[in-house]
C-alpha cells in the first residue's frame, strides 16, 4: 500500500485550532526549555495547577526542550498510570523531610512513574557511558551518529513511562503519535498507519505544541525557521528572509520526515514513503537537540583524559555482546591491528576506536546533529535533508510556536491568554542598579538583553541582517509591539520591573526593598499586541494577555522548611562553590548541563517549591494566577 497523508496549507483550515477543544477558551500554558531543571519546574507547575484543577482549563500547551520532556509525557501518559503517579501530591514546606514520617514527604523517594525519574537516571556519567556505547555500536555505520541524542532521549526520558516502544533500531520507535482514535477514524486517509501503531493523547489534556527549528547549515547563529509538531500535524508556518527555507503549512504528524513522492504538496492526500515512524522520540529529541552536541563534547572530554578513558572503556566492554566484540576484533585487524601494538585486547581496540571517533575525527560534532528529510507545503515542493535545532536556540519560552500555531491570518483574531513559565537558570538580581530578569522573553519584544550586566536595547539593523557579521538569529523573532505605553516605559521595561517587584513582595509600581528580592514568586501580568513576523507567520494586531512567571529563589517557601538538615543542604548548595555536582548546587537555578542528573531530593524540592508557589494560600502568586485563568475561561 502507498503511504499517504493529509497536508494543511497555512492559507487553509488551521488543524491546531480545529482539532483542539473548542469548548475551552483561548488559554495556553507555555513551559520553557532548560533540561532537567525545566522538566522539574514544569513538574511542580503542573502539580500546582492540577491541585487547583486549573490545568484542564487550558486549551493549549506549548513547550521547548526540557519543557517538552515534561509536557510530552504528561500529554501522552498511558492510561494505566495515574496523574498522582506522575505528579504526586503537594506538601507544604513544613512537611518536607529527608526521612519518613507521618504526613511527611520523604524527598529522597520517587514514585517509579513520576516525572522526577527522568533526571534521577540521567547523570552525566550515565549519559556519557551510554552515548559512548552507542558510538561504538554504530562504529561501522557512522551515518547513524546523528541518532545519538534520539537514542538517549528514548532510553532516559520516554522509556520509564512506557512511551519509547523501541523500533527496529535502538534510536527509533515502533509507534507514531496522534490525537485520538476518533480523530484517526474521521481524518486518516487510506495508506495511513494502523491505529495499533499510534500513541494517543490522554483524554482531557490540552492540545500540545512542541517546538524545534530547522536550518540548512550547522551554526547556532544562522537563520533558523521555527517549526512545530502537534498531535495532528508537523511543519513550519513562515519562511526565512531569503526564502531558502519555506514552511507553508504542515503535514499529518506521522508523515513528518517522510519522502514526498510527488512534485506538489498543496492538497490532500499526498503520496510519500515512510522509512521509519516519526515518533515521540524524534520530536522530543529535536526539541532538546542542544544536548546532542553537549553530550558529544562530554564524551570527547572523557576520552581525552587517560584515567577517565580507561574507566569508560571498561563500562563499554561490559555492555557489549559477544558478537559485537567479535565484529570489533575482525574490523580492527583490517584497520590498524598490524600497525599499532594493541594485540587482541578488546579494551585496547575499543579505546583506539573511541579516540578515532571523538578526538581525531574533526567532523565528529557535525555528524551528531539531528537531520531529517523535510519538504515544504506548496504547489512546488522538494525533498531536502535538513538539520533540526533545539527550539530554545531561537525562542526558549514556547510563545512564538503557540502564536504561529493559533494564528488564523485574520487582522481581527480572538484574544489569547498566555501563562508563560520561564524556567531559566539566570538568577533574578540587580547588578550595578540594573535588573536581570525576563532575558529569555527579550527577543520577543525585539530586545537584545545582556545577562552579564542587565543592560538591554532594541536589536540594531546590523543585528537583523543575516549577511552582516553582527547578525543575531534571535533578532528575527520579534512578535510583540514594544512601543512606550506609560511614563516612558515599554511593555518589556514593565515586565522586567514587575518581576523584580513581585520577587521583593511588592506590587508593580510600589517602591521595593532590594533586600527582599527572591522572597516571593516572580510574576507579572501584561497586555500586548502582536506585530507581523514573517519567520513564524504571525499576523499583526492580535491581542494577547500574558502572565509571565520566572524561576527564582523563593525564600518565603525555603524558610518554612522545618527539617533543619534539608534546609541546610539547600542553603549550602546556594553558596558559592567550585563543585558543579554538589547537592542543590545553585538551587533553584540548576545548571542545564552539570545538573542534567538530579538526585531525588533535588528534584522533589524544586517541584514542591513550584507547587507551593501556585497552589498554597500563603503564596502571592496563587490568587493572581487563579483569577487570570478563571477570567480567561469565563
Amino acid at each position: 500500500m502507498v503511504d499517504k497523508a493529509n497536508v494543511y496549507p497555512k492559507s487553509g483550515n488551521n488543524p491546531t485550532i480545529s482539532n483542539s477543544d473548542s469548548s475551552k477558551s483561548n488559554l495556553a500554558v507555555c513551559f520553557s526549555g532548560g533540561g532537567s531543571r525545566a522538566l522539574t519546574c514544569a513538574w511542580g507547575q503542573m502539580l500546582g495547577l492540577s491541585t487547583l484543577n486549573l490545568i484542564e482549563k487550558a486549551r493549549y500547551i506549548s513547550s521547548v526542550s526540557g519543557g517538552t520532556w515534561a509536557s510530552s509525557i504528561y500529554t501522552y501518559l498511558p492510561d494505566n498510570i495515574t496523574d498522582d503517579d506522575l505528579l504526586g501530591t503537594y506538601y507544604p514546606p513544613e512537611n518536607l523531610s529527608l526521612i519518613d514520617g507521618t504526613g511527611k514527604l520523604n524527598v529522597n523517594n520517587l514514585h517509579k512513574y513520576c516525572l522526577g525519574q527522568a533526571p534521577a537516571g540521567m547523570g552525566i556519567e550515565e549519559l556519557v557511558k551510554w552515548g559512548a556505547i552507542f558510538l561504538v555500536d554504530n562504529l561501522f555505520q557512522k551515518s547513524n551518529y546523528k541518532w545519538l541524542w534520539a537514542f538517549l532521549v528514548g532510553k532516559f526520558i520516554l522509556e520509564f513511562d512506557g512511551l519509547r516502544a523501541e523500533g527496529k533500531n535502538c534510536w527509533s520507535s515502533s509507534k507514531y503519535f496522534s490525537l485520538s482514535l476518533n480523530y484517526t477514524t474521521r481524518h486518516f486517509p487510506d495508506g495511513a498507519p494502523s491505529t495499533d501503531d499510534l500513541f494517543f493523547v490522554r483524554s482531557g489534556r490540552p492540545f500540545l505544541i512542541m517546538n524545534n527549528n530547522i536550518m540548512k547549515n550547522y551554526d547556532s547563529n544562522v537563520v533558523q525557521l521555527p517549526n512545530q509538531v502537534t498531535p495532528v500535524s508537523g511543519g513550519a508556518q513562515g519562511q526565512t528572509p531569503d526564502a531558502t527555507l519555506i514552511g507553508g503549512g504542515s503535514v499529518e504528524s506521522y508523515g513528518y520526515s517522510s519522502t514526498l513522492d510527488q512534485e506538489s504538496a498543496d492538497s490532500s492526500p499526498v503520496e510519500m514513503t515512510i522509512s521509519q515512524p516519526y515518533s515521540l522520540i524524534d520530536i522530543v529529541s529535536t526539541s532538546s537537540a542542544f544536548f546532542a552536541e553537549a553530550i558529544a563534547n562530554l564524551i570527547k572530554t572523557q576520552v581525552s583524559d587517560p584515567e577517565k578513558k580507561k574507566a569508560l572503556i571498561s563500562q563499554i566492554e561490559a555492555q557489549l555482546k559477544p558478537e559485537q566484540k567479535e565484529t570489533l576484533l575482525a574490523k580492527a585487524k583490517e584497520d590498524f591491528l598490524d600497525t599499532l601494538d594493541i594485540g587482541e585486547d578488546i579494551l585496547d581496540i575499543i579505546g583506539q576506536y573511541l579516540e578515532n571517533i571523538v578526538v581525531k575525527d574533526l567532523s565528529f560534532l557535525d555528524k551528531i546533529i539531528p537531520t531529517y528529510n523535510y519538504w515544504p507545503i506548496g504547489k512546488v515542493s522538494q525533498n531536502q535533508e535538513t538539520r533540526f535545532t533545539d527550539g530554545g536556540t531561537l525562542d526558549n519560552t514556547g510563545v512564538i510556536g503557540l502564536l504561529a500555531q493559533t494564528d488564523t491570518g485574520s487582522s481581527n483574531q480572538a484574544l489569547i491568554n498566555l501563562v508563560v513559565f520561564d524556567n531559566t537558570e539566570t538568577p533574578l538580581e540587580k547588578k550595578n542598579g540594573n535588573i536581570i530578569a525576563a532575558s529569555q522573553a527579550a527577543p520577543l519584544f525585539g530586545i537584545d538583553f545582556d545577562t552579564r550586566n542587565g543592560t538591554y536595547q532594541p536589536f540594531t539593523e546590523e543585528q537583523k541582517e543575516p549577511a552582516n557579521q553582527a547578525f543575531k538569529a534571535t533578532s528575527l523573532i520579534t512578535v510583540f509591539n514594544n512601543s512606550e505605553v506609560s511614563s516612558g516605559n515599554t511593555p518589556f521595561d514593565n515586565l522586567v520591573k514587575g518581576l523584580y517587584a513581585a520577587s521583593c513582595g511588592a506590587s508593580s509600581g510600589e517602591k521595593q526593598d532590594d533586600s527582599n528580592v527572591n522572597t516571593e514568586p516572580a510574576f507579572y501580568e501584561l497586555s500586548l499586541t502582536t506585530v507581523h513576523n514573517a519567520l513564524a507567520n504571525v499576523t499583526a494586531g492580535r491581542a494577547v494577555k500574558m502572565i509571565y512567571i520566572q524561576n527564582a529563589k523563593m525564600m518565603h517557601w525555603q524558610n518554612e522548611i522545618v527539617d533543619e538538615q534539608l534546609k541546610n543542604e539547600i542553603a549550602d548548595g546556594q553558596e558559592e562553590s567550585v563543585e558543579p555536582f554538589k547537592a542543590f548546587k545553585d538551587f533553584p537555578y540548576y545548571n542545564t548541563i552539570f545538573k542534567i542528573g538530579l538526585e531525588a531530593k533535588e528534584s522533589n524540592a524544586l517541584s514542591q517549591m513550584w507547587a507551593w508557589a501556585i497552589s498554597d494560600d500563603s503564596s502571592p502568586l496563587k490568587n493572581k494566577l487563579q483569577r487570570f485563568i478563571e477570567n480567561a475561561a469565563s
